[in-house]
């Protein structure tokens, strides 16, 4: 997501500590205790962690649609 995050920050106006904090919950999504891609076996994953992400994420997705369509870029 950070190279992502790299290729659009140009067209989009995006405050850079936001951006900071968009990359460092991805990074806490990455870790070995993180919700995602977690390098353990086990689940470490609390109910409330896992719907905070979901929510977060959801609300991410529908950030970035709205700066993208008030900057002229569609997805098809």
């Amino acid at each position: 997501m950070g190279g992502a995050l790299d290729k659009i920050k140009g067209k989009l106006k995006i405050h850079s500590a936001l951006e900071r904090g968009f990359k460092q919950i991805y990074g806490y999504t990455s870790d070995t205790d993180g919700i995602r891609h977690a390098l353990t076996e086990d689940n470490n994953c609390d109910f409330e962690d896992a719907k905070f992400m979901l929510v977060s994420c959801s609300a991410f997705i529908n950030y970035l649609v709205i700066k993208a369509d008030k900057a002229g870029i569609t997805f098809n």
